[in-house]
C-alpha cells in the first residue's frame, strides 16, 4: 500500500514534452522457436499508435519481459528502429534483477532514442527501500553518474514484493532529480493511485488499471500504462480524448468486464488468444515457457465471453 507524505508536496516545474495519455504496454509476439517475431512485433506497435496510443512500451509485464534476455530485447529495439519505427513512442520495460541487464536496457534505450524507461525494482528478494536506492544509484554510477534517459517507476508489488513507497519516491527523487518523471500504479487500488497525483504534482502517475482511469485522469493523472490497449486501443484512446468519454457509465461498465474477462482466464495469454482471433493469425497464441496457450475450450468461452460485451473482433482487425 502507498501511504501519502505528511511533508509539502514537490513543485512541479515547467517539463519538456511530457508522457501521458494511452499508453499500450504491448504483447510480444514469439517464433516456434521462442524468439522475438520482431516483424510481427512492429506491426501490433504501428496499429497500436494508428488506433489512438501516445506510446507503447514493450517488455514489460504484459509483454512477457522477464522471459526474454536484455540481449534479444535490444536486438529487437534496434531492429524497429533500423525498420522506421518512431522511437521517441517507445518505453521499454526494464524488468531484470541483474544490475548490468538494468544498466544495459537504459543505455540502449536512450542510444536509440526512446522517450523513456519503465523500471521495475529489483524483485527476487524482495528488496528493502533502502536497497531498492542503492540499486538504482548503482545503475547510475554505471551509466556515468545518472541516468541517460527519463524513468518511470513501475510499481506492481503483487509480482515484485518490492514496492516503491511514498518516502522511497521521495529519496529516488533526491538523488535522481527530474530523470523520474512517472510512476506506473499496477495495485488497482484507486485511493493510493489518486494519493500519488496529490502527492507527487511534478510526476506523472499513470495506473495500469482500466477501472481507475477515470478518477485518476479526473485528478490530474497522465493516463495509462496497460495491457487492454492492445485489444482496445481505439475504444480508450476516444474515451480518453473525449470530456466526459472516460467517466460515461456504460463505457465505465462494459471497461470494466473486459478486463475482469481477461483476468479470470489467464491475463497474458488471454490477451494473446484475443489477438490471434483478432488477426485471424494462430501464432499470436503462443506464450513464452513456461506459460502456456489457453485449450480450444477455455479460448471459445474467452471469445464468446468478449463479444458479449459488444466487442467487435472483425471491425478490431488489424
Amino acid at each position: 500500500m502507498i501511504v501519502s507524505v505528511t511533508q509539502q508536496p514537490f513543485p512541479a516545474p515547467l517539463r519538456k514534452a511530457e508522457v501521458g495519455g494511452i499508453v499500450a504496454a504491448s504483447l510480444t509476439p514469439v517464433t516456434n522457436a521462442f524468439r522475438i517475431d520482431v516483424q510481427r512485433l512492429q506491426a501490433h506497435l504501428e496499429w497500436l499508435v494508428a488506433r489512438g496510443c501516445s506510446y507503447v512500451s514493450p517488455f514489460g509485464s504484459t509483454g512477457e519481459g522477464p522471459s526474454f534476455s536484455v540481449h534479444e530485447k535490444v536486438e529487437a529495439l534496434r531492429v524497429l528502429r533500423e525498420h522506421g519505427f518512431d522511437m521517441g513512442r517507445v518505453i521499454p520495460a526494464a524488468m531484470s534483477v541483474a544490475l548490468d541487464d538494468t544498466v544495459a536496457m537504459a543505455a540502449a534505450a536512450a542510444e536509440l532514442g526512446c522517450r523513456a524507461l519503465l523500471m521495475v525494482p529489483p524483485y527476487y528478494y524482495g528488496a528493502s527501500a533502502d536497497g531498492i536506492a542503492g540499486y538504482f544509484a548503482a545503475c547510475a554510477t554505471r551509466l556515468g553518474g545518472s541516468f541517460p534517459i527519463d524513468v518511470i517507476l513501475y510499481h506492481i508489488p503483487q509480482m515484485s514484493r518490492a514496492p516503491f513507497t511514498a518516502h522511497l519516491i521521495e529519496d529516488l527523487i533526491a538523488r535522481h532529480g527530474e530523470r523520474i518523471i512517472g510512476v506506473k500504479d499496477s495495485t488497482g487500488v484507486e485511493l493510493d493511485t489518486l494519493a500519488l497525483v496529490r502527492s507527487f504534482p511534478r510526476l506523472r502517475v499513470f495506473t495500469g488499471d482500466d477501472r481507475v482511469l477515470p478518477a485518476l485522469v479526473g485528478e490530474g493523472g497522465a493516463g495509462m500504462i496497460g495491457g487492454m490497449p492492445n485489444v482496445v486501443a481505439a475504444d480508450l484512446a476516444d474515451r480518453y480524448r473525449s470530456s466526459s468519454g472516460l467517466a460515461e457509465p456504460v463505457a465505465m461498465d462494459r471497461a470494466a468486464r473486459r478486463i475482469e474477462i481477461v483476468e479470470a482466464t489467464g491475463g497474458v495469454v488471454a490477451l494473446k488468444a484475443l489477438k490471434a482471433r483478432m488477426t485471424n493469425d494462430p501464432s499470436w497464441r503462443r506464450p513464452m515457457p513456461p506459460l502456456l496457450p489457453l485449450d480450444a475450450e477455455k479460448e471459445e468461452k474467452l471469445i464468446a465471453a468478449f463479444t458479449a460485451t459488444r466487442f467487435d473482433f472483425a471491425a478490431e482487425s488489424d
